[in-house]
């Protein structure tokens, strides 16, 4: 029978994915990588025996002979709910960050925690991409080599933690090792020899006195190659007019011809590869990065702690060529043959977090106090502001912004193992403040010179005629700002602050040596929109000793950003391949306030799981998990406004003829969603004498739909417009639903070989083709399901030394191309949104431990 049931249990694992670490459903307590931080306050929890489910990863074999080096690749590929992309899917400063979704929510609507403690977002608000007018992590920050092991939480955890943790909770646990130092050293290249990366980085550790006080200290740097187009070799061919007026906008006719273009070019000594755009892969750039954790214990029952770090990054992400013909954007003095602006972004993320720990009379107390900020700068380079023209700079400083967030914190918990079978009691407060500045640019980034006052006649009651103010009015109709992205302009400045004071309770009790349920309330107070309480519920119960099953329902929600309230840009973006100029308006503005749009309100949400976890043999480990999400009230960006539209108020007509821009879009809680699915995860290792088999499988099969959509009163008309199809593609298709992932390790005493395929299913998207009044046009493009391969081997040299050789994308998968409608007049490239491939990839480390 037992054999029976360990064959039934084989032939699971092939055909329902699983994914997870080896551990033991029995003392594994006593193993430091097993013991669960994130989703309890018991220090007696594991992800076996949680009553929600945890996945627990440990980067180490990862950072050996995995492909990835960066944290959210590396997530990318092994956990079935995670997903991220490279961020030059996304445009302009967006493309500097790789953010992350947990259940193909938003990526402002999971928390991160690093040793615990919450950690700040990025201070940049993301157009495209996964993030479309939201702030979120920058995992990347953080350096790999700096990490012991990431658990993440997949249920909603509001009540436990605070804002933002609707689809769950990231966790990353710093290395605390002392007993070596390691070195790794990665470089790869893709396939046309282009996006060559490199990452190495030094972690060391020390022993601070003799009572396990430790110091423990990660060096790491990057850099990355700007990526060609991904697809075949001449994917961006730009094949429209070039010289010609009107080029980007028109195909060639009988007067302007592909023979004078060709003479053209051919006199200036370039062809049309000289045209070819840019990005689509990764974007130019350079990481440099320091973290730090450290504890010294204080007398026997105390200790002091501290960790934090400090990245600096530069990243240049290029736009659309702007062809020499194009005439509205382009001075043919300044540049004959166009120019292909680029964004620089210089990023600085700065923590730092201290604490105390102590334990009186059986009762654990943590006193902590954990700041971060992020500073986002932007300089656009060989531009030109068209309206200016001849006296026009080529580079420009568009201005800067930041945001800082500081936790003060209390926690108090205590296990009492006499009462029933075990209770841990916990609870707390928290005291955090929150800032968010936008500085403005230099005058030539965001001017539109062609402005010109006019006046009209009017007569006074008495009949007497005078001039009165008419406005302004453009001159020449060339486009405004740098070109890429405008400057922030001063009235766009803010600098703005909220408090938020936090209470919980957190109860675990195991009523029985089999049956755990636990329970937490939150209430929180926030100084700009006033009180938000929220609860969870949670049980576990064994039926057998190698079988357990779970359910938890939780209330949760999302505090809009501050960002959110009072972000305000310029830039461009491209509706069948012709530039328009949009606006997002500050939901705080009078523009957003005239057209009838409210202000911004937080999300709630409520969610449930169910599942179950099993261990029915020695090296076996299953789980399967169903959830569901309700969601009300999202913010989300509104479609466009068009200033061709008649029925525009007043205000919203200024800030379109103010900021040279031709559509507008706003912040809005524009719609509600449902998320459902099921998750499976588990492993099977193997021991040979002296060797070991791993398998590891992970899937997600999710559903997301939108249940309601809350159109202002008085814009009824605009209902197509308030929540767009791209919008509504964006939080429902734009990203796999399904995924599938499938691991094998090897290992010998020398050799470590690793095969994994991963299956991202399909994913439909929406492109605005114009701003058109009721209903704008869009193209909807399916892109099929992929499988991912990547293989590695790995030899140990020596004791200290092991190189590894691989590939990522072995197969060379590309995917769908897009469409001919959307790229334009230039040839179609692959849409890489699915997995953020470019094609095949090889790769070469050395890692090193003395």
């Amino acid at each position: 029978m037992k054999k029976k049931l360990l064959n039934f249990f084989l032939l699971l694992l092939l055909y329902s994915p699983v994914f997870a670490q080896e551990k033991r459903l029995t003392d594994t307590t006593k193993q430091l990588g097993e013991v669960q931080i994130v989703g309890s306050r018991s220090t007696n929890r594991t992800k076996l025996n949680s009553p929600v489910p945890v996945d627990i990863i440990d980067l180490k074999s990862l950072q050996e002979s995995a492909p990835q080096t960066s944290i959210t690749q590396i997530l990318q590929y092994i956990v079935p709910s995670f997903h991220s992309v490279n961020g030059s899917n996304a445009g302009d400063a967006a493309s500097a960050l790789n953010l992350v979704q947990l259940k193909g929510l938003g990526v402002d609507q999971l928390l991160v925690l690093v040793n615990g403690k919450r950690r700040h977002k990025s201070s940049n608000v993301n157009w495209g991409g996964l993030g479309n007018g939201a702030t979120g992590y920058d995992l990347n920050s953080i350096p790999t080599s700096a990490i012991e092991r990431i658990e993440i939480l997949r249920d909603g955890a509001a009540a436990q933690y605070g804002s933002d943790a609707i689809a769950g909770v990231i966790n990353i646990v710093l290395k605390k090792q002392t007993d070596n130092v390691l070195v790794s050293t990665t470089g790869s290249i893709r396939r046309r020899g282009d996006g060559a990366s490199t990452r190495s980085g030094i972690n060391y550790g020390v022993k601070i006195g003799s009572q396990g006080g430790y110091l423990n200290a990660s060096v790491e740097f990057a850099t990355q190659a700007i990526s060609l187009q991904p697809g075949r070799d001449d994917a961006g061919l730009y094949n429209g007019p070039i010289y010609g007026g009107g080029a980007n906008t028109r195909g060639y006719d009988n007067i302007y011809t592909k023979e004078i273009d060709e003479e053209i070019l051919k006199s200036r000594g370039i062809d049309r590869h000289y045209f070819d755009q840019r990005g689509g892969g990764s974007n130019k750039a350079k990481d440099a990065l320091l973290f730090f954790n450290t504890a010294i214990p204080v007398g026997n029952r105390s200790e002091v702690y501290a960790f934090g770090g400090i990245s600096h990054r530069t990243s240049q992400f290029t736009a659309v060529y702007r062809l020499p013909g194009w005439t509205e954007r382009n001075n043919t003095t300044l540049y004959p043959d166009g120019f292909l602006p680029a964004m620089d972004n210089s990023i600085t993320d700065k923590s730092i977090a201290v604490g105390l720990k102590t334990n009186l009379d059986n009762w654990k107390i943590d006193i902590s106090n954990v700041f971060g900020k992020n500073d986002f700068g932007n300089v656009i380079s060989n531009s030109l502001n068209a309206s200016l023209g001849l006296k026009s700079p080529t580079t420009f400083d568009a201005g800067k912004y930041n945001a800082s967030q500081n936790t003060a914190s209390l926690d108090i918990s205590r296990y009492f193992d006499k009462a029933l079978s075990g209770i841990n009691v916990a609870f707390g407060a928290q005291y955090r403040t929150e800032t968010y500045q936008i500085i403005a640019g230099e005058e030539a980034s965001y001017i539109k010179a062609d402005l010109r006052q006019i006046y009209k006649i009017d007569t006074s009651v008495n009949g007497v005629p005078y001039l009165a103010d008419a406005g302004l009015l453009a001159l020449n109709g060339l486009s405004p700002g740098s070109q890429i992205h405008a400057g922030f302009r001063p009235s766009n400045e803010v600098n703005v602050s909220r408090a938020i004071v936090a209470g919980y309770a957190d109860l675990e009790l195991n009523i029985t040596s089999d049956w755990l349920l636990s329970g937490a309330v939150r209430a929180e107070n926030f100084s700009d929109f006033g009180n938000v309480t929220t609860g969870k519920i949670a049980t576990r119960y064994s039926i057998a000793p190698w079988l357990n099953i779970r359910g938890a329902a939780n209330t949760g929600f999302r505090a809009p950003d501050l960002a959110q309230f009072y972000y305000t840009e310029t830039s461009t973006s491209f509706q069948q391949g012709r530039a328009i100029d949009q606006v997002t308006a500050s939901n705080k503005s009078a523009a957003t306030r005239a057209l009838g749009i409210p202000s911004l309100t937080p999300e709630r949400s409520t969610g449930y799981t169910a599942g179950l976890t099993s261990q029915p043999a020695t090296g076996i480990e299953l789980s399967i998990d169903a959830y569901l999400i309700n969601i009300k009230n999202r913010v989300g960006n509104t479609g466009n406004f068009s200033a061709t539209d008649p029925n525009l108020p007043a205000d919203v007509r200024a800030l379109l003829l103010q900021t040279g821009t031709t559509q507008a879009k706003f912040f809005y809680n524009a719609f509600s969603t449902r998320t459902s699915g099921i998750e499976f995860t588990g492993s099977y290792k193997i021991r040979f004498p002296g060797n070991t088999l791993q398998f590891l499988a992970g899937a997600n099969f999710a559903k997301n739909e939108v249940t309601d959509v809350n159109t202002p009163k008085g814009l009824e008309l605009y209902k197509n417009v308030i929540f767009s199809e791209a919008e509504k593609a964006r939080v429902t298709t734009n990203i796999p639903q399904q995924k599938i992932s499938l691991q094998a390790i090897f290992s010998t005493k020398r050799i470590t070989a690793l095969a994994r395929t991963v299956y991202f299913g399909s994913v439909t998207t929406a492109t605005a083709q114009n701003a058109t009044f009721p209903k704008p046009d869009y193209f909807f493009q399916k892109l099929s399901p992929i499988w991912i391969t990547d293989i590695s081997l790995s030899y140990q040299f020596t004791k200290a030394i092991q190189g590894t050789l691989g590939v990522n994308n072995v197969f060379n998968v590309l995917g769908d191309y897009s469409s001919p409608t959307i790229s334009g007049l230039r040839n179609p490239s692959v849409v890489g949104i699915q997995n953020g491939s470019a094609g095949i990839q090889p790769f070469a480390r050395l890692f090193a431990r003395f």
